[in-house]
């Protein structure tokens, strides 16, 4: 375990002399970003003094940018982010409960969608509806090649609640401490919410601690306690269905129990023992229950597990041969105890659905994290309920290159622990500061995470749309190469349509991993421009409609394909006559004013395709002196020079039907750019195919040479994503110190060394660049313009779409960027 970085997060208000041991509020979306809140006191002289609480979103790769969600006067007491990682529910101690929305997908940007105040009531917990959909991470399924076989559905889980067709509705369920139960649904056509409430009891109870967990009928169990150890745990479960328009709840009892502690301190006058922790070991596995007992100097925690127990019937009852002679029960069962000598402060449970392994590698290791308050971090096996490790003042130990001050500010205990999804990295929060430690392996810590296990898990993300930044903390420079080799390989494996669907988010993943190498800049530029030329080609080949289709034609795409394929003829024209126009045609009937409107449309992304050409072209005379340089391996590739090919037959015939949808080229001859690009790039495509270095081709070289006396190039970043920011974090030397709202120090030498990465021969301008639409946003930037909250990118915040086409196009990136980051609202008044 290693110290990542620390953030500090507390607001300046004065001297602050006092260490506080008040329990933060946060939650971690699937997306790595953390939410919290923190409490602003503000003293104005003879004034009393004013304390507001604000909530606040950070992403982990960049902890100092941070989010307001929203203010108030009122202390949160649970905040849990939906599957989707755009929805936060938040309660405070009034009884207040909210939904608020990243409005726009923005992540600085929440509206209100729902609210609701239970007058008098404190609430306890609070969970969202489950979709039912459910995706088993299983280690003993590594060495697989097919993604469907690695990562199945489970096929035991049920949503929640469903309308008429088993669609699965979306809500959330709150519990207050008097026993009431509440569910607010939310009307997708227009997001209104309709509350729904229950009792759990005929009377009214006093709760202190609740937690809530789904079953795999769709049933929501809820555990709580009054806080007394000689109480028993009671369970509920709570179903949900709608009748017509109404919903109802349903409640009735479940299994409940009692501690074992309660036998050795139940009636013991030297010490008070309260049950301080009751908690599902996750919201998707509510048969394993974690609690846990403690007074000042001590804990214990208690693991059981729900189990269904044979109960045979008595021989009165006259049973037939073929039926089982008894039923079943459902019972608590105690699994094991942990105890330390000192008070339990918070438990990080396991967020990973995952069943037990066959093998038990010790390359990897599920547990669950418990800290204390005398600074200690206990991980427990999270089946075998063994103490894998135990660290004693882990943050105290790794802060000795801090100065003495932010020394001092690190001395208080872990308050809050959150385990992210993969479980390489632990959140720990203390005395308004947030720690990030990477877990490379818990059984042992001088064995790193096994190849074979992260390249699991990042494919475990990528299946699942999670965020991959945690997983990168068990990555090693040496390890990155492997890594991509081992995903690439196994992706190939794949039938055609599920690498086609997976395509664009592998290589956002291998741009990821280059990024945190110190030599993998040009790698990761080229993984960028080599997902969107793939997207674009996608885009334009899926416009292709044949004018008569029967089963035995081949589509123009195919045959365009196969043409390229078996064609070595460098002569644009003479491929473009062997096509028929009307093949090419783009269905308009859609469309108003002007057919060719939709061709005029993507006409930014045909100049990208071109500029991109030159680009390439320009930069094959660098092979003679190095091969470290942008769009190196793309040179390397006969499948991207191959498709780049296709795509300028496309455009020339495109011309053709419209003549103004062509890209344009700024040359001071009479030279037809387009057909000299295609030979130049045919003439590239037959050394790769012949395994023949392009350095070695003179003619080639020497035309190439003269290509930027011909035409103009245009700037590199237009191309190129030279200024990616992104995951910068994991190319310094840990621990780092930061402060909330500061920049760091090694960003601005980030941004410094980005430069060094632009060829000799190629220029750069000073234009921001639409990441989307392909177009310049020039110098000076509005506050119409959305930003990419981890690499930097830029875009249009509104669509400037005419044709379905491109509306189309600007909404496959409207809730993330290429990257797989979140939007934000760009202000004109900061720089990135």
């Amino acid at each position: 375990m290693e110290l990542v970085y620390t953030v500090d997060c507390d607001v300046p208000c004065g001297e602050k002399d006092w260490i506080s041991e008040k329990k933060t509020c946060c939650s971690l979306s699937p997306q790595n970003f953390l939410a919290f809140s923190t409490e602003i006191t503000v003293n104005r002289g003879d004034t009393p003094l004013s304390t507001t609480y604000e909530v606040k979103v950070i992403d982990l790769d960049r902890p100092w940018d941070s989010y307001i969600v929203t203010d108030g006067l009122s202390a949160v007491t649970c905040m849990i982010w939906d599957r989707t990682g755009h929805r936060l529910l938040l309660t405070t101690v009034d009884g207040c409960c909210s939904v608020w929305l990243m409005e726009d997908f923005l992540v600085n940007k929440w509206k209100n969608i729902g609210k609701s105040i239970l007058q008098g009531e404190e609430i306890l917990s609070a969970i969202w509806f489950h979709s039912g959909v459910q995706v088993i991470f299983n280690p003993d399924k590594k060495d697989t090649n097919s993604y469907m076989e690695k990562f199945q559905k489970s096929k035991s889980f049920s949503p929640t609640l469903t309308k008429f067709g088993g669609k699965a509705e979306d809500g959330w369920l709150v519990l207050t401490a008097t026993g009431l139960v509440q569910a607010g649904i939310i009307n997708q056509l227009d997001q209104s919410v309709e509350y729904v409430q229950e009792c759990l009891g005929k009377s009214y109870n006093r709760l202190n601690i609740a937690s809530m967990g789904h079953t795999g009928n769709g049933d929501v169990m809820i555990a709580t306690t009054d806080g007394q150890l000689s109480s028993a745990i009671q369970c509920h479960l709570v179903s949900l269905s709608l009748n017509g328009t109404c919903a109802k709840i349903e409640i009735r009892a479940g299994a409940s129990l009692h501690m074992k502690s309660q036998i050795e301190y139940g009636s013991s006058s030297t010490q008070r023992m309260m049950i301080t922790n009751v908690e599902f070991i996750n919201m998707d596995s509510s048969d394993t229950l974690i609690l846990c007992c403690g007074s000042h100097g001590y804990s214990c925690m208690e693991v059981w597990q729900l189990l269904e127990q044979h109960m045979p019937l008595n021989k009165l009852f006259p049973i037939p041969q073929t039926q089982d002679a008894g039923f079943k029960i459902p019972k608590w069962m105690h699994k094991a105890t942990i105890q330390h000598a000192s008070y339990l402060t918070s438990i990080a449970n396991p967020r990973l659905p995952m069943i037990l392994s066959n093998q038990m590698e010790p390359g990897f290791s599920p547990y669950i994290a418990v800290s204390y308050r005398d600074g200690s971090i206990k991980f427990i096996h999270r089946f075998t309920h063994q103490v894998l490790q135990s660290s004693s003042d882990i943050l105290q130990r790794q802060i000795q290159g801090f100065s003495p001050s932010k020394r001092q500010k690190t001395a208080a205990h872990i308050t809050n622990l959150i385990q992210t999804l993969s479980g390489c990295g632990l959140i720990a929060v203390h005395d308004g500061q947030i720690s990030v430690l990477k877990v490379y392996n818990v059984r042992d810590v001088s064995m790193t995470m096994a190849s074979l296990h992260v390249c699991l898990l990042l494919e475990y993300a990528m299946i699942t749309g999670q965020d991959w930044w945690d997983i990168l903390l068990a990555v090693k420079p040496g390890m990155i190469e492997n890594i991509c080799q081992k995903l690439t390989e196994t992706h190939s494996k794949q039938a055609v349509a599920t690498q086609e669907v997976f395509s664009q988010r592998l290589l956002a993943l291998k741009m990821a991993l280059y990024c945190c190498s110190s030599v993998g800049h040009q790698k990761a530029t080229d993984c960028h421009t080599k997902l969107v030329l793939l997207s674009l080609y996608a885009v334009f080949k899926a416009l292709l409609r044949p004018k008569n289709v029967t089963i035995q034609d081949v589509s123009p795409s195919e045959r365009l394909n196969l043409m390229c394929l078996k064609s070595k003829d460098g002569d644009l024209e003479s491929l473009v006559v062997k096509f028929e126009v009307e093949e090419f045609l783009i269905d308009t009937r859609k469309v108003s004013g002007n057919p060719n409107v939709a061709l005029q449309s993507i006409q930014p992304l045909i100049q990208w395709v071109a500029d991109f050409t030159l680009h390439l072209l320009a930069s094959i005379p660098l092979f003679q002196s190095y091969n470290n340089f942008p769009g190196a391996s793309l040179l390397s590739d006969n499948l991207i020079l191959n498709i780049l090919r296709e795509l300028i037959i496309v455009i020339r015939i495109w011309g053709i039907i419209c003549p103004s949808c062509q890209p344009v080229f700024t040359t001071a001859s009479t030279l037809d750019c387009l057909p000299h690009l295609f030979k130049l790039l045919t003439k590239a495509w037959l050394c790769c195919k012949e395994n023949v270095k392009l350095d070695l081709d003179e003619e080639l070289l020497d035309e190439c040479l003269v290509l930027p006396s011909k035409m103009l190039v245009p700037g590199i970043n237009q191309s190129f994503r030279l200024s990616n920011e992104g995951y910068s974090l994991f190319l310094q030397q840990f621990p780092q110190m930061m402060t909330l709202d500061e920049e760091p120090d090694y960003l601005y030498n980030i941004k410094k060394t980005n430069s060094m990465f632009i060829p000799d021969g190629l220029i750069e301008n000073h234009q921001h660049h639409d990441i989307v639409r392909q177009i310049h946003l020039g110098v000076k930037l509005s506050s119409l313009v959305r930003q990419c909250c981890r690499c930097g990118a830029f875009s249009l915040l509104s669509s400037v779409a005419k044709s379905s086409i491109m509306k189309a196009w600007e909404q496959r990136w409207q809730k993330s960027c290429l990257c797989g980051g979140h939007w934000k609202l760009h202000s004109p008044n900061t720089t990135h």
